[in-house]
């Protein structure tokens, strides 16, 4: 996309947040941009007047002081003017900001949402990416279409200053334009500076954040700050912490001093010259008094003004220059590849086929699935088991679109699976919301939630609640009631089984947090979860081998083995050494 693209894109968005009223209060600056150089020329016109007043008292001065009055008036005019507008357009600028903040919130949280999961697992180095479009991008495409205005309307000043200033000498004008050129390219420089080692800061930044929670106990960190304390780590733990924080500061302190050297140095020149235009103007008044005071108050305010208004014309445009990488970085979210809607050919049934599979993860040359065929019946329960690694969940991230084959085709009716994911959700919600959240179209009674959360074990969680369906969880609640792992597992469970019009049900580790009592009852409680629909576990407990119809084996992202528990233990292969060493352990404990 070229950079005219880019600022033309970002102009659309910039009109799209700002609104009707926000855009009006824009265009009433143009005219406002004049009102600095009116008012100087008035200044002019009353300086004169007061001066011819002193050499001329006595007749006529009565009118001389009427005019002056008006002169006055038409400045306090003006003023007001001034103030009205100013005060509307930082009000506006603060509703526009928290305009822009909700844009991008809402926009890079869509953008999370859409993309298709390699993302989400950082291809691309997307979670780098998006974070520096939350923290930097964003904001940096938001201000600078308020930076393309303000440009437009410093032109305004700037032109009329300068033909102002032309009057009195061109020579003014001239040095005023050159002395501001330091002050730009130091401004392009910075800028381009700042873009390149800000991408370069944001992983040492994270990882000063990570440890930082650690130490203080995040809200996703609870479990890590048991360990600090009893293992006596705080020390250590603040002392990397301290390290990393001290670098990233020195790197950025160092930057900084070197900019503000750099700008001091600029405007000590504008300063300078400044004075020495006044200097300059004196003199002429002092060799031709007829160009008058007024001459003198003219260039004295005019020349601040155009000098500061040319360095920010500019600065503006030479800093709009490198917001483009900004901008660039932020519409590189909407190039992402999204999620469709579909992304295997649908089966009418609970039916799901998976013909030559192959799958290897984005920026990886090993398969973590290899020639995978798979044919499971409408209402089958089947079990996966392997070992790390070997390509379970990477089938069941297959299973549930998450994530492309590479060969191969999956037949499956998405919109019918129901998953239980190990990393399940814990919702700050009541209990209900937690439940009901996986089907919002279905409209089931207090009595029928109950009665299915009895038939799969899970009633408990509710009947310990003091608010029954309607209590409040989570680390945020107001009762600050947060379950324990094993219980959010079950509401977990139970959010899976309320899906009405679930065909296929995934359960990824169920009973990794439940005790071996809740493990064994949802076993025998397999039935009232699953009814007749086709069923797919993965478990490290090879105890789920007695509720299934058939246990696939994985090894090294290959199936290896298909068939009953009977059938595998007769083989006496992968599986039955699997169960065996397991069932060992066991007979120790």
């Amino acid at each position: 996309m070229s950079k005219l693209k880019i600022l033309a894109k970002a102009l659309v968005v910039s009109i799209k947040i700002k609104g009707a009223f926000s855009i009006f209060i824009s265009l009433l600056g143009f005219p406002a941009a004049l009102l600095p150089v009116l008012l100087a020329m008035r200044l002019r016109d009353l300086t004169d007047e007061l001066q011819f007043l002193a050499g001329f008292v006595g007749e006529g001065g009565e009118g001389n002081a009427a005019a002056a009055f008006a002169v006055f008036g038409g400045i306090v005019g003006l003023y007001v003017a001034q103030m009205l507008i100013t005060a509307i357009s930082k009000y506006v600028s603060k509703i526009d900001e928290e305009k822009t903040r909700t844009y991008i919130r809402r926009t890079i949280l869509r953008h999370k949402c859409e993309v298709r999961y390699k993302y989400i697992e950082n291809f691309d180095d997307f979670q780098k990416r998006i974070s520096f479009a939350e923290e930097y991008a964003g904001n940096t495409m938001a201000e600078s279409m308020g930076r393309v205005v303000s440009i437009s309307q410093l032109m305004v000043t700037f032109v009329a200053a300068s033909i102002a200033l032309w009057e009195i000498s061109w020579v003014i004008v001239v040095v005023l334009y050159v002395t501001s050129l330091p002050a730009a390219i130091l401004s392009y420089l910075q800028q381009d500076e700042t873009f390149r080692v800000r991408s370069k800061w944001m992983e040492e930044s994270r990882l000063a954040i990570l440890y930082y929670n650690l130490l203080a106990g995040g809200t996703w960190m609870f479990t890590a700050i048991q360990e600090i304390r009893h293992g006596g780590l705080f020390d250590y733990l603040k002392a990397r912490w301290r390290a990393i924080v001290d670098e990233y500061l020195s790197k950025k302190n160092k930057l900084m001093k070197k900019h503000v050297a750099y700008n001091t140095s600029a405007d000590f020149l504008r300063s300078v010259v400044y004075i020495g235009i006044l200097m300059i103007t004196a003199w002429q008044i002092y060799q031709n008094p007829v160009i008058g005071l007024g001459a003198f108050t003219l260039v004295y305010a005019l020349s601040g003004q155009l000098q500061t208004v040319t360095a920010n014309t500019f600065v503006g445009v030479m800093v709009l220059a490198q917001d483009i990488p900004y901008m660039k970085e932020f519409f590189y979210l909407e190039e992402l590849e999204r999620e469709p809607s579909i992304n295997a050919e649908e089966l009418p049934s609970g039916e799901i086929t998976l013909e030559g599979v192959d799958f290897s993860y984005p920026d990886s040359e090993d398969f973590a699935l290899k020639d995978i065929t798979i044919q499971i019946k409408d209402g089958e329960k089947i079990a996966i088991v392997g070992e790390n690694g070997s390509g379970k969940s990477t089938l069941i991230s297959l299973l549930c679109g998450m994530h492309e084959p590479k060969r191969g085709k999956i037949k499956i009716t998405r919109s019918a699976v129901s998953v239980v994911f190990q990393d399940f959700a814990q919702y700050e919600a009541t209990l209900r919301e937690n439940i009901t959240v996986s089907d919002k179209t279905r409209k089931a009674t207090d009595a029928e939630i109950m009665k299915m959360l009895e038939k799969i074990n899970v009633n408990d969680v509710v009947n310990l609640s003091q608010n029954g369906l309607d209590e409040e969880v989570g680390a945020f609640s107001n009762s600050a009631n947060n379950l324990s792992g094993g219980q959010w597992q079950k509401i977990s469970l139970a959010r899976a089984a309320y899906k009405k019009d679930a065909k296929i049900m995934i359960l990824d580790e169920p009973t990794s947090a439940l005790d071996p009592i809740a493990e064994a009852q949802l076993y025998k409680n397999f039935a009232d979860l699953t009814h007749d629909k086709t069923t797919i576990l993965i478990s490290h407990r090879l105890g789920i081998t007695a509720v299934v119809d058939r246990i696939l084996v994985l090894k090294k992202g290959q199936l290896i083995e298909d068939g009953t528990h009977h059938e595998l233990m007769t083989k006496n292969g992968h599986y039955a050494e699997m169960y065996n060493a397991q069932a060992q352990w066991y007979a120790e404990k």
